[in-house]
Parts: structure tokens; sequence; C-alpha cells
């Protein structure tokens, strides 16, 4: 009986074991995860290259097979969408060659990792190439100079430089307007296109700058000054649509925008330029502080984002209508440069030929800028020999 007891009690031993070590054999192992990734800072940006990368810093539990970066004119590019490269396996650092890009354009780039489990994208960057090389040519905003040596780089946020297609600006992050904005006109830009008057924000900043908005003006008791003039530009409907953004306009007293600045401009399409000449115009502004329709001073409006300048200018170049531009300014170019307190309290709306009391010389406009913070320097482009009789120049 004691040998029988012991038989069954080896086989109950022997099923038990068989049934744990089967279910142990019957378990999957642990599905791996996704990779963690960052993305490297962008460098050595030029007008068609730069160079980025990312860290894998860890696996996620299985072999990472592929990684790089990729890189799109819209956010949040993916290998299914964008440009990529690809730059080994394995965790740790890598560099990627971005290659290939158009000068003067606002680039995403993010990192990426690919195991068994996915893909996993690093966090989001942007940066925007340089100018392609070259003298700029006829008709170019900045054929006689770049007033403020503005450049397309993230890293210059307080003057970047942004092309808008149908003018070029610098732009201040900080204060939420352009610096200045530059422009060409001749007979060629105006037409019978309609006033669009679709004032929005500009989506072509920077990642993470603020767009100051259609309506960041409201009730603030200051127009939606125009740099480039709407009347500028009525070609065609795209150059006219291009004169309401955002990055285009500055809180300007209603008086002065109405009034002598609206003459201005009138005098300028046609009494100076009209059939026979065009004009290479850059306006802009510097200080802090204006008078709205209330006769308030304000010194920001938009909850501060938008600052409310002190000064407006602007600075014309005359010259015959033609070709081969740079080499045809000489020292008989008619010069024109106001310089205006942005101020209500000043003006009317029937003042318009009012501005002939703020005419000025480009000596005189570039020390109060200069003194102001803005580092202007306009007509650098220009032969040394009649810069300085251009600059020196009161319209009469």
């Amino acid at each position: 009986m004691r040998s029988s007891r012991y038989l069954k009690l080896f086989a109950v031993c022997t099923i038990l074991y068989s049934c744990s070590k089967n279910t142990d054999e019957l378990s999957p192992p642990p599905a791996p995860g996704l990779p963690s990734i960052t993305t490297a800072t962008i460098t050595s940006i030029s007008s068609v290259n730069a160079v980025s990368g990312g860290t894998v810093s860890s696996d996620g539990g299985a072999a990472v097979t592929a990684r790089g970066v990729v890189w799109d004119i819209n956010a949040n590019p993916t290998l299914a969408t964008a440009s990529k490269t690809v730059d080994g396996a394995g965790t740790g650092s890598f560099t990627s060659y971005i290659t290939g890009l158009s000068p003067s354009t606002l680039y995403y780039v993010r990192a990426y990792a690919t195991n068994q489990s996915g893909t996993v994208y690093g966090d989001l960057k942007s940066f925007v190439t340089l100018p392609a090389p070259g003298v700029p040519g006829d008709n170019e905003p900045l054929l006689p100079g770049n007033p403020t040596n503005a450049l397309a780089s993230v890293s210059f946020p307080e003057n970047y430089l942004k092309d808008n297609t149908y003018y070029k600006l610098a732009y201040s992050q900080s204060r939420g307007t352009a610096v200045w904005v530059a422009g060409h006109l001749q007979s060629d830009d105006l037409g019978s296109t309609p006033r669009q008057d679709d004032f929005r924000p500009d989506t072509n900043l920077p990642l993470g700058w603020y767009q100051v908005q259609s309506y960041s003006y409201s009730g603030s008791g200051f127009d939606r000054g125009h740099n480039c003039p709407s009347a500028d530009r009525t070609s065609t409907v795209a150059a006219n649509s291009s004169t309401f953004l955002m990055t285009n306009m500055i809180p300007q007293a209603p008086t002065f925008n109405q009034g002598p600045w609206a003459g201005l401009e009138s005098f300028i399409r046609s009494s100076l330029v009209g059939s026979n000449n065009e004009a290479y115009i850059v306006m802009g502004n510097f200080g802090q502080g204006g008078y709205n329709s209330s006769n308030t001073l304000f010194n920001t409006i938009d909850a501060g984002r938008v600052t409310v300048p002190s000064k407006v200018w602007k600075v014309i170049l005359i010259i015959p209508k033609g070709i081969n531009d740079l080499a045809r300014i000489n020292s008989t170019a008619i010069v024109l440069a106001v310089d205006m307190p942005n101020d209500n309290r000043l003006y009317t709306t029937s003042g318009s030929n009012d501005w002939r009391n703020y005419i000025t010389s480009v000596n005189s406009l570039e020390t109060e800028a200069n003194a102001a913070g803005v580092p202007l320097n306009l007509f650098q482009a220009i032969a040394d020999s009649v810069r300085p009789v251009l600059k020196a120049k009161i319209y009469p």
C-alpha cells in the first residue's frame, strides 16, 4: 500500500510540474516600446543647406533599425510626407545634412528613430534659409541696400528679414511690428484691382512667434496703418491682398494715417512716379508711445504685445524708369524723406499736404533712428561717391 501511495504522489507531482512548465512556455515576452529621441539644434544654415541630427537615448527594448531627420515647409513633418535622411542605426548621437533647400524659406525639422514597434519623432525645430547669394536685380526692394542688415534667421528676432513677395521687411518679434518695409513702385504695379481688406495674421512667421491678429488693434484708437500701401499694389488680387498681412501694419494715429500720410502716398504715386519714373521706397518706425483717436498716450496695445511707435518715417528714391537701376542711381536722383510724430493731436484728415512740414534729410533721420536703437543705414549698395550726396538732400 505504501508503495502504491508513493507512486500516486509521484504521478501527481509530475503532472503539476509539467503543467507549471507548460504555462511558462506559453507566456509571451513583453513587447518592446518605442525609442526615445531628441532633435539637434539647426546649424550651418545657408541658402540651400543646413545641419541637424539627433540623439537616440533609448532603443525601447528593440534594436533601432533606422534614424535620421525629416523636414518640410509644413509643420510636423513625417516619413510619409517629408524629405528625409537615413543616418545609421542604434542608439547615440548622429549628424544629418539637410540639402536641396530653397532660399529665404521657413522649414520644420524633426529627428526620427524606428524599431520593430514603429517610428517615433523628436521635438520640432524650425529655421529659415538665407537669401540666395548675389546682388539683387532691378526692381528688387533691397537693391539700394538692406537698411539694417536684417537677416532671415531666427537668431535675429529683432531684425528678422522676411519676404512677403510684393515687398520685404525687417520684423521685430518683441514689438510685434516691422522695423521697416521696403518696396519698389512703378506704373506696372498699378491697376484696377479693388482693395481686398482681408486683414489677417502672418502665418509665415517662425514657429512659436506671436502672430498679431486682424482684431489686435480693435478698440485701441489706432488705425491698422499700412507700411506698403494697398493702393501701391493694385495690379493683381494677390498683390493687393499681400498688403493686408498684419506684419505690414503699425498702430498709427487716425488723423495722421488718413490725412498727411495718405496724402504723401498719393503724391508719390501720382507726382513722383507717374508713368515715367520708378521709386525705391522704405517706410519704418522707432521709439515708443503714440497718441490715439482720444488723444491719449499709449506705449503698447494688444495686451502689451504690439508696440506703438513714437515716430514714423519714409524715404523715397526716384529715378527715371529703365534697366540696370543700381548703375543709374547718381547724384541727380530725387530723394524725399519725412520723419513724423505718431500723434493724433498734430494732424487733421483734411491736411493731406501737411507731410511737407516734416521733410528731413536721410542723414538726420538716421541719426535720430540710431539714437532710438535702430541701426538705420540707407543706400549702402549705392556708389560711395553718390551715397553722401543723396543722404544730404532735402526735398524742395
